[in-house]
């Protein structure tokens, strides 16, 4: 009989002890700001909150990436362009770090981008058919 009571103690003891909270180790808190409100804010792909945050928020220690549009979007210049929207930052236990999203001047470079894109693509098929108007003449 004692056996079995022993068993059922560690069985709950087990269960205790793994029901502990990720947060128990010393967490760091990232503050982050940004120059326009009701910018959502993705940390490591998740919704946060919308700007502006009133308290820091409490991470695990280690790399997160901080951006304010959503990882699934479906722009090519937001995933391929040279934007400086993604924040990489390191975070050590009972450290607060405070991060600024310039999200306006982000829609600046983003359209500045475009733009660029759009020349040298229109460079791009002239040169082409000035090529193939060549290779006609030549052939003539």
């Amino acid at each position: 009989m004692s056996n079995k009571w022993i068993i059922v103690i560690l069985i709950l003891l087990n269960t205790l002890a793994a029901q502990t909270s990720a947060f128990e180790r010393n967490p760091g808190f990232i503050n982050i700001s940004a120059d326009t409100i009701g910018v959502p804010i993705y940390i490591d792909g998740s919704l946060i909150g919308h700007t502006p945050l009133g308290k820091p928020i409490p991470v695990l220690p280690g790399i997160h990436h901080i951006t304010h549009h959503p990882p699934s979007i479906q722009d090519p210049f937001l995933q391929y362009g040279q934007t400086k929207d993604v924040k990489q930052i390191y975070i050590m236990g009972g450290d607060t770090v405070t991060v600024h999203l310039e999200t306006f001047l982000l829609a600046q470079q983003l359209s500045q981008i475009k733009k660029e894109y759009h020349f040298k693509n229109y460079i791009g098929i002239g040169m082409s058919f000035l090529f193939l108007w060549q290779l006609w003449i030549i052939a003539n």
